[in-house]
């Protein structure tokens, strides 16, 4: 009598615990989070395509009609982006607006290592956020020689600050970035920090048409 009680409740056990008899042998089952059963947790699906197929936004912008003028798309992720504030979304744009992507995440979100993410356009994405945001640390980390000095340069340019001009490295850079100052706030005193003397001379001319202001010489 005690054999026969204790078979349904063996019975029982196995069936809460997942596994099937097959063949004589017992074969362990997985619910996925998805809801699918397979044998193991490797073989469920992605995690985010699970989420991704169940998110309206995203089902959204996979389903917007494609076009050659007007990329419906990318601005369905870009939006989608800046509306959650997540960078990852704008992996999903078209190369030639990544950059956009990334670049205005960065600056919405007050934090340039975003761009850091921006491959191959994070230098113009560093750029970007140095002339919005009025950082020029952001030009600091352009590893290019030639576009960090450029990156000072616009930076000085538009918020009129000539002690940016000094750290730029290269000639020809830091004497446009004096002469364009100089020009712009009538201040001849900056022209003398050129180190070109045509181009001071040049600037030194440019300066007469400020207000009246006579030149000084050239030191």
């Amino acid at each position: 009598m005690k054999v026969y009680l204790l078979l349904p409740l063996l019975v029982t056990v196995l069936f809460l615990a997942g596994c099937v008899q097959t063949g004589g042998q017992v074969q362990r089952e997985y619910v996925c989070p998805n809801g699918a059963i397979v044998a193991n947790a490797s073989q469920c699906p992605p995690a985010q395509q699970v989420v991704e197929q169940t998110d309206p936004e995203m089902k959204t912008c996979e389903e917007m009609p494609e076009s050659e003028r007007i990329p419906f798309s990318d601005y369905c992720y870009m939006g989608l982006a800046y509306k959650r504030e997540n960078a990852t979304l704008c992996k999903k744009l078209s190369e030639s607006r990544r950059q956009e992507c990334y670049s205005g995440l960065a600056v919405l979100k007050g934090d340039a290592t975003i761009c850091d993410a921006a491959g191959t356009q994070k230098t113009s994405c560093y750029s970007n956020y140095a002339s919005e945001k009025g950082d020029v640390t952001a030009c600091d980390k352009i590893s290019d020689i030639n576009s960090k000095d450029s990156c000072y340069s616009q930076y000085a340019s538009r918020y009129a600050d000539s002690t940016v001009c000094e750290m730029i490295r290269t000639l020809n850079y830091k004497d446009s970035c004096y002469m364009n100052l100089a020009s712009s706030q009538c201040d001849s005193s900056l022209c003398n920090k050129i180190a070109s003397n045509s181009t001071k001379e040049q600037c030194l001319r440019n300066i007469q048409y400020c207000g009246g202001q006579q030149p000084q010489p050239p030191k």
